[in-house]
């Protein structure tokens, strides 16, 4: 995510903040920008990171070396306050031939890029949830500003039968008729008021934000975008994190086994120094080494081994459910443009059609009521299922992007 485009945003929330005035364009580019850089999991991500950066480095030193002084033959009868004694300096240093330090780099390496395989995953379901929460306010919004235009449309219906029927022109059951008709569409869009201010605190919640009156949902709601391209290959699920980090569970695995072999093979203790025993001075040399004939570590190699088998029967879990998951998203996305395009956009240009014949027939005369409230309650059928469907299909390329792992 482009940096500048972050820096922006929250400088552009926050000056809104103290001016409480001027609307704010809010793309879902910028929300999802602005949870990025202020969701509280991904600072703990990176907190998690450094944090095996260290024992990398930890896992990369060399033992420490140790001395050692040793005096013997301090009886009293043989020598005196210990002028006949022996004296021992000696410094031993631990050379690790084995392996281990190396095998304790590689666990490290690999810890780090599981770590940060995690921070990006994180990072994508984050845009994922935004993009999602996005949309739905969006469809909630146009579906707020249809129910008050209709609302608008039935007041002025309710004033004119009401003139006519002070007039004595219209039964008065004609009027509690349109007067019950907009009551109902007045609850409708009371409610659809309370959903959309909802589904804005869901958006400010998923970006980590406090809500602001004055943010403007800019995105276009009836531009059918198409998904992002993808690149040639047949598995794009191997784009996904999650096939990553798979893929990195069994590096991780292989790396310790490796580790666990190096722990059970032998190093070299060496040891070197002198002794002083009556003003004569000799120096001292040797070695350790432990011989692996009972224990060589083989029930941890074993264990590590069993780890591995695990981890690649994980990884072919995780490509069937991410092969599956991109079948059905893509699956889903042409179904919801299909329907838009084909079902619900036609429906609802024939119901706004049907709509406005009706209106101005029963403004001629040559229509009556109840047919029009018929007309009426078709058009705002229409415009919902209009309203949803695109609700549908914005979510259907969000997922797909998703999917394809093109959602970077």
């Amino acid at each position: 995510m482009n940096k500048n485009l972050a820096v922006s945003v929250v400088c552009g929330l926050s000056v809104s903040a103290q001016l409480g005035l001027a609307q704010i364009p809010l793309s879902s580019s910028d929300a999802v920008a602005f949870a990025l850089s202020h969701r509280p999991e991904l600072r703990g991500d990176e907190a998690r990171i450094t944090a095996s950066e260290r024992l990398r480095m930890q896992a990369g030193i060399i033992p420490n070396p140790r001395v050692l002084f040793r005096k013997e033959d301090l009886r009293p009868q043989t020598s005196a306050l210990g002028a006949n004694s022996q004296t021992y300096w000696e410094g031993e240093q631990l050379v690790e031939i084995s392996g281990k330090r190396g095998g304790r780099i590689a666990v490290a390496d690999e810890t780090i890029a599981q770590r940060r395989l995690q921070r990006d995953l994180d990072r994508r379901q984050i845009a994922l949830v935004v993009r999602e929460a996005y949309w739905r306010a969006k469809a909630l919004q146009a579906l707020t500003r249809l129910y008050e235009q209709d609302f608008g449309y039935f007041q002025q219906v309710l004033n004119y039968h009401e003139a006519r029927f002070k007039e004595g022109k219209l039964a008065e059951v004609d009027v509690l008729r349109v007067r019950l008709q907009g009551q109902q569409i007045k609850a409708a869009t009371a409610n659809a008021r309370l959903d959309a201010e909802k589904a804005l605190l869901q958006l400010a919640r998923e970006m980590n934000a406090a809500t602001n009156p004055n943010w403007v949902l800019s995105d276009d709601f009836q531009t059918l975008e198409q998904p992002r391209p993808t690149p040639n290959g047949p598995d794009l699920y191997v784009l996904r994190t999650e096939h990553q980090i798979a893929q990195e569970a069994i590096s991780e695995a292989k790396a310790r086994t490796k580790l666990e072999e190096a722990n059970g093979r032998p190093d070299l203790l060496f040891t070197a120094g002198y002794k002083r025993d009556v003003q004569i001075d000799a120096p001292i040399a040797g070695v350790r080494l432990e011989l692996p004939i009972f224990n060589r570590n083989q029930g941890a190699v074993a264990a590590s081994r069993a780890v591995e088998r695990a981890a690649q029967d994980d990884l072919d879990a995780t490509r069937n459910r991410l092969a599956a998951e991109l079948r059905l998203a893509l699956r889903e996305y042409e179904m919801r443009r299909d329907q838009l395009v084909d079902t619900f956009q036609p429906l609802r240009e024939q119901a706004v059609q049907i709509s406005d014949i009706s209106r101005a027939a029963y403004q001629a005369g040559g229509l009556n009521l109840l047919r029009l409230l018929d007309a009426e309650r078709a058009r705002v059928e229409a415009d919902l299922s209009y309203v949803r469907a695109l609700e549908a299909f914005h979510i259907s390329v969000v997922n797909l992007n998703y999917s394809e792992g093109m959602d970077q």
